[in-house]
């Protein structure tokens, strides 16, 4: 019998009861082949609707509907949960998510004390600026969430009590909607393939950890996103996942799932945890994101307004990267593309469309380059950025080193894990940038 381990798992006694539950939905869990270690029914938002019905003036989505119903039915303490509809499941959820740097900006901006909000000021300009993303999202369905509850006041004169203290309910919020989005898998439940509503938590499954490279358990697409078509059932068809073809499952070995081919960045942001698969002076994998340099670069300049309308115009403004794939290190397309463009300008006093046909032509596939002295130009501006990055990583990575024996860290016993976290995302940065300029220097064609 193989075993999904979590690390933030509740303790063992939960799991008889949550299999006692979900025996209550239909699932057959006699010859269940997992278990808890330290279904068929999953909590969607069409199971919820009945719930929180969706009509009138304040509609949620799928996210705001669950997390609202786990954001009143939260555990008290150690107790298990009284919901009535989920509480065996929602019992066995993670408790708190002090590590979690979404759970440091939300209690900090509410006055709350938190142990890795001093961390917020370390992070690589791209990842803070990720993670002030997500935290929009959050506000955003907390408005939302309280919006609902202020005008469905049936529903909250039920919770009263969550309602009195605005920081206390935000940071219980904040726990609710970690959980969604930290857990939520993909589930066709919609017409669309890209419908944000096509997700859901599901007990057992969602005990399963991430791993990069390693075998894992892979989902079987259903006949709806086979034929792009809305599932014929209400609530579509179970999940159907592959054991890894090249390898067996012994007895007591944790099951993996993938959670996608998502960079550092997205880990740390949306899950809280990075790939450590770096070694200190090579990298084989890996991606940094250089919104803030290039975008400096571009607007200091003083045709920068125009060549940002343009960029905008062809969808070329923003998610600027260098990466590292398979040994292979080079600058993305989109920001070559946007370099040579702000190199016909830096080039030019004045320039007319004529002159700008060429990077158009460039775009369109018709034209292989803009010019040869367009092409010096965009690459020796590359090594300037790599420049800039590798010189803050390099300056980073020495303050991390040296502040990380503190007292305050030394009391919460995830600090110095995170802490490594943060290192990894700024080795990353600094490997990367470093492989892409000795590849510029080399004279390599991108």
């Amino acid at each position: 019998m193989a075993s999904i381990l979590n690390a933030q798992s509740s303790p063992n006694y939960r799991w008889p009861k949550l299999l006692a539950w979900l025996r209550t939905q239909g699932m057959k869990t006699d010859d269940l082949l997992v278990e808890c270690k330290e279904t068929p029914r999953q909590p969607s938002s069409l199971l919820f609707a009945s719930l929180y019905p969706t009509s009138g003036p304040t509609p949620l989505t799928a996210m705001q509907m669950i997390s609202l119903h786990l954001y009143v039915n939260r555990p008290h303490g150690s107790e298990d949960s009284l919901d009535p509809h989920y509480g065996p499941y929602i019992s066995t959820l993670p408790r708190q998510f002090d590590s979690h740097p979404l759970t440091w900006i939300v209690r900090s901006k509410s006055g709350m004390e938190s142990g890795g909000a001093p961390l917020l000021g370390y992070l690589p300009p791209s990842v803070h600026a990720s993670l002030v993303k997500l935290h929009d999202r959050f506000c955003q369905d907390w408005a939302a969430v309280r919006a609902y509850l202020t005008a469905n006041s049936y529903v909250s004169s039920k919770y009263d009590a969550y309602l009195d203290n605005i920081d206390d309910s935000t940071s219980n919020y904040a726990w609710a909607w970690l959980n969604v989005n930290t857990r939520c898998i993909y589930y066709r439940l919609k017409a669309s393939r890209e419908d944000p509503d096509n997700l859901t938590l599901c007990p057992i499954l969602d005990f399963a950890n991430h791993t990069p490279n390693g075998p894992h358990m892979t989902p079987v697409p259903s006949e709806a996103d086979i034929w792009d078509t809305a599932p014929v059932k209400l609530i579509g068809k179970g999940f159907r996942f592959l054991s890894p073809a090249d390898v067996s499952v012994q007895e007591g070995k944790e099951i993996f799932l993938a959670y996608g081919a998502h960079p550092n960045r997205t880990l740390f942001v949306e899950y809280g945890f990075v790939n450590k698969s770096l070694d200190e002076v090579e990298i084989t994998e890996g991606e940094v994101d250089v919104q803030d340099v290039v975008e400096s670069l571009i607007l200091d300049h003083k045709s920068g307004a125009f060549v940002k309308s343009i960029l905008e115009d062809e969808g070329y403004w923003g998610d600027w990267t260098l990466y590292c794939s398979a040994g292979s290190a080079q600058p993305s397309w989109r920001l070559i593309t946007a370099l040579r463009l702000h190199h016909l300008f830096v080039s030019n006093n004045t320039i007319h469309h004529s002159a700008i046909q060429p990077w158009y032509d460039v775009i369109a596939g018709t034209r292989e380059m803009v010019s040869d002295g367009n092409e010096l130009a965009w690459k020796e501006s590359l090594i300037t950025i790599c420049d800039t990055i590798i010189t803050k990583a390099q300056a980073r990575l020495d303050t991390l080193k040296s502040d990380s024996d503190s007292a305050e860290e030394r009391g919460h016993g995830w600090l110095p894990w995170m802490r490594e976290n943060i290192r990894t995302l700024w080795r990353e940065e600094l490997l990367v940038t470093t492989a892409v300029k000795q590849r510029t220097l080399s004279g390599d064609n991108f």
